[in-house]
């Protein structure tokens, strides 16, 4: 299942990404109130990453699912999320796997009410390369990081889900730069604005939801590097967004997220670039920043160009970063 294949729904001030139709446990804890009440047991299994532990609790009827497998893929998307944001995102969250029949990973879905939680639904036949491969949890985990938002910006969260994910997997080196930047090269069009766009807060499409709101964190990466003469990074805003509201069970608005991480890198990106984007449609110029970033697709290749004005930038944003 690729990137391109995810719908979004908010429901409730639920993040979710849900994939096509698959075949789940007869109860599917579609009701957060249930998912709540099930990781409120015994835990079948605690790991601690990143300074946060993680509590699993599998579901009645998912017998079938090899645990270790499970475990493994949890434990790996945890340290995606943890090398990007230098420590993992909360300080504890429950999980509930559901086991169901087929070989899908996900959907799963991630919530901030009394406490974080996240639901997973997984196929017995789920192989380790389909394990290995996935995005959805580590998407997931980083809507952990952030503050929720009222429900006309969601965007900012979604699009920073979809942006920070790719990159987050291969700062762990579970991808490769060319992967984190064919999604950007083949997908993040998507989030163009089209007719009778609005801006990002008062148009809720798929396309200006996910891959909108990816383009401004795009364009905020750009802009910190360049305002800051290359001290700062986005890294370090969303970092400190993360440690400064404790992640996803705080509310907050728009522009307390933003200062923030402003605050942060001692620039007025992020709130310029919201002031700018959120109430009209602005056509983001891609193809050059993807140029200025020495991005290009040749024949299906992604290829770098490590002469190009900001190739510094793309090399820093998916290296591992320092350790301390």
């Amino acid at each position: 299942m690729n990137r391109r294949q995810v719908l979004g729904v908010i429901v409730g001030g639920v993040a979710a990404a849900c994939l096509p139709s698959i075949a789940v446990s007869a109860q599917s804890y579609d009701d957060a109130r249930d998912v709540y009440a099930a990781l409120r047991g015994r835990p079948d299994l605690k790991l601690a990453i990143g300074g946060g532990d993680i509590f699993v609790v599998f579901a009645e009827g998912s017998s079938a699912l090899d645990r270790d497998r499970v475990a493994a893929w949890i434990q790996r998307s945890a340290v995606a999320v943890s090398t990007y944001f230098g420590r993992f995102p909360v300080q504890r969250v429950g999980l509930l796997v559901i086991g169901g029949e087929g070989d899908h990973v996900g959907p799963a879905t991630t919530y901030g009410m009394e406490s974080s939680a996240m639901r997973l639904h997984v196929g017995a036949d789920a192989s380790e390369a389909k394990f290995r491969n996935d995005w959805v949890l580590v998407h997931e985990m980083v809507h952990l990081a952030l503050p929720n938002v009222p429900r006309r910006s969601e965007w900012l969260l979604e699009g920073n889900a979809t942006y920070v994910e790719p990159i987050a997997r291969a700062q762990a080196g579970q991808i490769t730069p060319q992967e984190v930047w064919r999604w950007a090269v083949e997908d993040m069009s998507k989030g163009q604005p089209g007719p009778g766009d609005e801006g990002l807060d008062h148009t809720h499409t798929w396309g200006r939801t996910y891959w909108g709101g990816a383009m401004f964190w795009l364009l905020a990466e750009i802009a910190i590097y360049e305002k800051s003469a290359g001290r700062y990074r986005l890294q370090d805003a969303l970092r400190a967004i993360n440690r400064a509201s404790g992640g996803n069970t705080t509310y907050w608005e728009v522009e307390q997220v933003l200062a923030a991480g402003d605050a942060a890198v001692r620039l007025d990106v992020l709130m310029a670039l919201y002031n700018d984007m959120k109430d009209r449609p602005v056509h983001v110029d891609l193809d050059h920043a993807l140029q200025q970033l020495g991005i290009s697709e040749v024949d299906g290749d992604i290829r770098f160009d490590d002469g190009a004005p900001l190739a510094a930038l793309r090399r820093s944003i998916t290296a591992a970063p320092p350790r301390g």
